[in-house]
């Protein structure tokens, strides 16, 4: 019987200390970056305008009571994913791994595409009560079309991918010309998955038309 009651002890400590590492998670919250990255740059004689649309991930700090039970934890080594589907038949147009658009840009000294970094997959960490962004889109005065956007993305650049012509725009990330998607950002961190729905609005062929808006429900 002491062996017994020795082994069931020892079970629901364990059983004990694993749900207690599992409810120790980040407190992730998910936002529009409502200052959008706009800018303009000249190349091979032509003017490239251009916008890009972010969304803020935070690792907001919970209150005292809440950190009693949840504790607050820094988001170690996170990954993110972005899909994109047809707004009204839901169909999925695009899902790739995304870039944090807080962490270096993979360009080397020379202003070229660093393979190295473009390879490796993009992860970002996140101290309790700071935040971090997540690229998602880019749209060019090229044109009227919008295009996911990560690390691969850099490979296109009409300076050196001449006679390709829209800025940072991998043909492969096209998401279209439609007036409105759905998109879904998930973000996985130390084994706790996290999503959020947004809507993604291209209201006319001007490169700065395009906007997000939150839906507030987690992706399906």
């Amino acid at each position: 019987e002491l062996i017994i009651g020795g082994s069931i002890g020892f079970f629901f400590a364990l059983l004990t200390a694993a749900i207690y590492e599992w409810v120790r998670k980040p407190n992730l919250i998910f936002e529009v970056d409502k200052n959008a990255n706009e800018g303009q740059r000249r190349i091979r004689n032509q003017d490239y305008r251009w916008k890009f649309l972010n969304v803020i991930v935070q690792n907001k700090r919970r209150s005292w009571w809440q950190s009693w039970f949840y504790g607050n934890v820094p988001a170690e080594n996170t990954r993110a994913w972005i899909s994109f589907c047809d707004y009204d038949s839901n169909a999925e147009i695009l899902n790739i791994s995304a870039r944090w658009a807080s962490t270096k840009q993979p360009i080397n000294d020379f202003g070229r595409p660093d393979w190295s970094s473009i390879l490796v997959t993009s992860r970002e960490s996140i101290p309790v009560g700071e935040s971090a962004s997540v690229a998602i889109v880019i749209k060019t005065d090229k044109s009227e079309n919008v295009f996911a956007f990560n690390n691969e993305s850099y490979l296109f650049y009409p300076e050196y991918r001449a006679p390709y012509d829209t800025l940072w725009s991998n043909p492969d990330f096209q998401v279209g010309d439609d007036k409105k998607y759905k998109v879904c950002i998930k973000v996985l961190s130390q084994g706790h998955e996290y999503s959020e729905k947004f809507t993604l609005l291209n209201s006319s062929r001007a490169y700065k038309s395009i906007m997000l808006s939150e839906e507030k429900s987690e992706c399906s």
